[in-house]
C-alpha cells in the first residue's frame, strides 16, 4: 500500500511536500524533482527553511506551525505571498504559484501536507482575457463615440456646427407636436444673406466661411436658447421661435436679427458688409404642416427679396 502510495504522489500534478513537527522533509515528490531540479537526495531530511530559506521567515514559520501544532488548514494566494519553491529554469518570469498547507495525524504524530500548485499559465491566461474584455471594452466605447460622430455629423452643418436640413425638420415637427397640444403659436423663419455672392467673389471663400460664422454668432445673441438656428446650405439660414403669442412677437424678433447686420463685419484684414432677406410663417394661421410652413416662410423671404432687401415680410403680406 506504501508502494501505491508513493507512485500516487509521483504521478500528481503539483508539488507534494510533507514535513514534520521539526519541519524536516519527509516526502519531496516526482513533481517537485522535475519543477525545481532539486532530487529527493538534496532535500529529504532536510529542513525546509534549509533547502528555501524563505520559508523561516515568521510568517511561513507561523503557517507550518499552525497545521502540524493546532491543526489549521491555510491557502496562501500568489496574489499575497512570495513564490514559493523556485522553477529550475531561471529564465521564467512572473512564476505564480498557490500553497495549501493541511495538518495530517500518524499514530499520535503531527506532520504538515504543503501543496504546491504553478498556476501561471492559468494566471497568463486570465490576465489576457482581462486584457481582451478590457479591449472589447474600450472598442465598444470607441464604437459608441464614432457613432455619436457620425450621428452628430450627420445632423449637423460641418462650418457652423448648427443643425442642418434634416435635423431643422425634426425639430419643427417636435415643435409644431408641442404647439398643438399646448394650443401655442409659433413662427418659421427663412433667412437669406443679401450680397453674400460678392464677398465670395471679391474676398475668396475662406473669407465667405468666417462671415458665415460671425453672422451665426450674432444671430445667436438675438435669439432665445430655446429657439432653433438652422443653416440649410450657403448662406441660407431657418429659424423656429417657440412659443410667441402672434406676428408681433416675430416681427419684433426679425428686426432685432436685421439690425445685427447694421455693425460692418471685420473678417481678418477686410471690413465686410451685408444684410439679409426674412421670410416668415405662422403655425397654425399659414398652415399646419411642416413642409408647407417651410415653403411658406421661403416665399415670404422672397417677397423681402422683391421689396428692396435688408427687410422681412409674412407669408400672408402683400407684395
Amino acid at each position: 500500500m506504501h508502494k501505491l502510495i508513493y507512485h500516487a504522489l509521483e504521478k500528481v500534478n503539483m508539488g507534494i511536500i510533507i514535513i514534520d513537527k521539526e519541519h524536516k522533509i519527509l516526502i519531496w515528490n516526482g513533481w517537485l524533482e522535475r519543477y525545481t531540479g532539486k532530487s529527493k537526495d538534496e532535500t529529504i531530511g532536510k529542513n525546509l527553511s534549509d533547502v528555501y530559506q524563505h520559508f523561516a521567515e515568521k510568517n511561513h514559520q507561523n503557517i507550518l506551525n499552525s497545521a502540524i501544532l493546532f491543526g489549521q488548514s491555510r491557502f496562501c494566494s500568489s496574489t499575497l505571498h512570495k513564490i514559493f519553491v523556485f522553477p529550475a529554469d531561471e529564465t521564467r518570469k512572473n512564476v505564480q504559484q498557490n500553497m495549501q498547507v493541511e495538518p495530517i495525524f500518524n499514530d499520535n504524530e503531527r506532520f504538515a501536507l504543503i501543496q504546491i500548485m504553478d498556476i501561471t499559465g492559468h494566471h497568463h491566461r486570465v490576465s489576457q482575457l482581462k486584457n481582451a474584455i478590457r479591449e472589447i471594452g474600450l472598442e465598444n466605447e470607441q464604437i459608441k463615440v464614432a457613432e455619436t460622430m457620425s450621428r452628430y455629423q450627420a445632423m449637423h452643418d460641418s462650418l457652423t456646427g448648427l443643425p442642418n436640413r434634416v435635423l431643422f425638420r425634426d425639430r419643427l415637427e417636435a415643435a409644431i407636436i408641442s404647439a398643438r397640444r399646448n394650443n401655442q403659436k409659433l413662427a418659421v423663419m427663412f433667412m437669406d444673406l443679401d450680397g453674400f455672392k460678392a464677398v465670395n467673389d471679391n474676398f475668396g471663400h475662406a473669407v465667405g466661411d468666417l462671415l458665415l460664422k460671425e453672422v451665426v454668432e450674432r444671430l445667436k445673441h438675438n435669439i432665445r436658447e430655446s429657439d432653433t438656428l438652422a443653416r440649410l446650405g450657403g448662406d441660407e439660414f431657418m429659424l423656429i421661435l417657440f412659443q410667441i403669442a402672434g406676428q408681433e412677437d416675430a416681427a419684433n424678433v426679425a428686426r432685432k436679427l436685421l439690425e445685427s447686420f447694421n455693425q460692418v463685419f471685420r473678417l481678418n484684414e477686410h471690413n465686410v458688409s451685408v444684410t439679409a432677406s426674412v421670410g416668415i410663417s405662422i403655425y397654425p394661421n399659414n398652415s399646419e404642416n411642416t413642409d408647407t410652413l417651410t415653403k411658406q416662410a421661403d416665399s415670404a423671404m422672397y417677397k423681402a427679396k422683391a421689396a428692396g432687401k435688408n427687410t422681412f415680410r409674412f407669408y400672408d403680406d402683400p407684395y
